[in-house]
């Protein structure tokens, strides 16, 4: 495990603990993210720029971001308006980003948070590469952290003259 898987543990699980007050294990079972992508899901991104450039995604079922946003909000599934979902999850992902920062060469900005949703779908950010990515459990549900580390915001553009180096993203 490198070091930002390190701190997506330990960042995600106090989180998780804490605030929501729910049980978040490691998930050894990749098999059950298979089963998951063909179930209505959500994934809350969050992007960082600076002396270090990436995202985080967190990754999840439908009923998981809906107990989620219960737990936060103080209620039950029934009691949730438009956007309660949604706003929980973007705010997760904004805990988790604003945590893992500490960790990163700074200066380092967030971003707003942004939310997918659907049925067996892809995210691609272009020009990145995985930094660090952790399969959790909870209440029988996966929950997916994603660091992506790379030109999130586009090439950096030097100071003076070409030198000559090509600058191709992954």
């Amino acid at each position: 495990m490198n070091e930002i898987e390190e701190a997506i543990v330990n960042i995600t699980q106090n989180i998780w603990e804490s605030i929501l007050g729910l049980q978040l294990d490691r998930a050894r079972d990749v098999a059950q993210l298979s089963q998951a992508s063909r179930e209505k899901s959500l994934t809350g991104c969050v992007q960082l720029a600076g002396a270090w450039e990436g995202c985080v995604f967190l990754y999840c079922t439908s009923a998981l971001a809906g107990e989620v946003a219960a737990t936060m909000f103080g209620t039950n599934a029934e009691g949730l308006r438009n956007g309660d979902i949604e706003d929980a999850l973007g705010e997760l992902t904004n805990m988790v980003a604003g945590n893992l920062k500490i960790v990163l060469p700074r200066p380092c900005q967030l971003s707003l948070p942004a939310v997918v949703e659907g049925i067996d779908y892809r995210v691609i950010v272009p020009g990145t590469k995985i930094a660090g990515q952790v399969l959790f459990e909870s209440n029988a549900q996966p929950f997916l952290v994603t660091v992506l580390e790379g030109g999130v915001m586009g090439p950096k553009r030097a100071a003076g003259p070409q030198s000559g180096t090509d600058a191709k993203g992954a």
